[in-house]
């Protein structure tokens, strides 16, 4: 049976391309799957654009009727959480869906609202009382719940059990691109770009500098490795965060000696991030907090083995294929990549395991669900 037209109007600040978390890889890849789809009339709509990866991203987009607002769409936000007006459809002209890949509380008339909860465990545990707050707000007025994960929806469920019945599972992915092998070429350069000797292997791993992401206790586990301690095996932490949190890891690396090889060399994506995962020894990822994971899935799609923490989200994601360990101490964390490194057979088939599990992931498959669940509930 063929599906109705729907009517959505996306909204999304479009200045979070600037060095995009996993929600905004998450925002903008259903964005481009709804803009091609044929059931779908999209209409994207964004503040004030003040980012120049925005402004770039956005005039991609030259097909796709879109609006862009006089003011920050942070402002705009502030604004409906005093005031109705001016409702969505003011903004985009009539639609069916209000969808925002975040969460987002938005003034509307008639339309309906979904709403992406990525992750309710980090809002209610590390967030703040305005997070908590507005979190809150939005997911209970949304007519639909987009989780990405079965570990977040207990969690939101827990926390707002009046969502029950308005979730759908809509789980992240990774991109294309991620499930082609890396070019040879691409993957030659990799060390030089990560200031690494030539042929140092390296443990890698993805993530940004939050505490929550536990990277100060996953430097000193790798240093009790005698490998990292000497520097023939070296930690590569792709990443970011405010001064003081880079402040903290660099402390860190400064108290392991001269010989230990620890980088920071920024965030990467696309092509250069495949061929970082392509050429490393294993993913290791340490979170306390996490409701998905996207880069465990893009190491999976590369056959890189991952090491993970044993608790959140993360099982579910990495499933067998996955290394673990407890988070919350160091010799869990040095014991598991002692295991992983002295086990060459093991991580070969368990990375042959990740690359099935990962083909689970993709974001058209993602898409599929995001639009059968609008219909669903149209």
């Amino acid at each position: 049976m063929e599906r109705r037209l729907i009517r959505v109007a996306c909204l999304y600040d479009m200045n979070a391309c600037y060095a995009p978390t996993g929600v905004t890889r998450h925002a903008l890849a259903q964005i481009e799957r709804l803009a091609a789809r044929q059931d779908v009339d999209l209409t994207l709509v964004s503040g004030k654009i003040a980012r120049p990866e925005g402004r770039e991203y956005w005039e991609a987009l030259n097909g796709v009727p879109r609006r862009e607002l006089s003011v920050p769409t942070r402002h705009l936000l502030r604004w409906w959480r005093l005031a109705p007006l001016p409702p969505m459809e003011w903004l985009s002209g009539p639609v069916d869906w209000i969808y925002c890949p975040a969460e987002f509380h938005v003034a509307r008339r008639q339309a309906r609202v979904a709403v992406t909860s990525h992750d309710v465990l980090q809002g209610f545990r590390f967030g703040s009382e305005r997070l908590r707050k507005n979190m809150s707000e939005a997911l209970r007025r949304a007519d639909l719940v987009l989780s990405v994960s079965e570990f977040n929806t207990a969690r939101l469920l827990e926390a707002l059990p009046e969502c029950a019945g308005r979730i759908a599972y809509v789980p992240n992915a990774a991109d294309d691109l991620f499930f082609e092998p890396a070019p040879d070429i691409d993957r030659a350069g990799v060390r030089y770009d990560l200031g690494l000797p030539a042929g140092v292997p390296f443990l890698l791993s993805v993530a940004n500098f939050q505490p929550r992401k536990n990277l100060a206790r996953l430097i000193r586990a790798a240093a009790t490795l005698p490998e990292v301690a000497s520097g023939d095996l070296a930690l590569v932490m792709l990443g970011s965060g405010v001064p003081e949190e880079e402040r903290a890891l660099r402390d860190e690396i400064a108290r392991l000696g001269d010989w230990a090889c620890v980088r920071l060399p920024g965030y990467r994506q696309g092509e250069a991030l495949r061929a970082i995962y392509a050429e490393s020894t294993a993913l290791v990822f340490p979170s306390l907090c996490e409701s998905f994971g996207i880069p465990v899935v893009e190491a999976m799609a590369q056959g890189v083995p991952i090491a993970l923490a044993d608790s959140t989200a993360l099982p579910e994601i990495g499933g067998a294929a996955g290394w673990y360990f407890n988070p919350e101490d160091e010799e869990s964390i040095a014991s598991t990549l002692r295991n992983l490194l002295d086990h060459a057979e093991d991580r070969a088939r368990l990375s042959t395991i990740g690359l099935q599990i990962a083909s689970r992931y993709r974001w058209d498959a993602a898409n599929e669900r995001l639009v059968a669940a609008l219909s669903k509930h149209f």
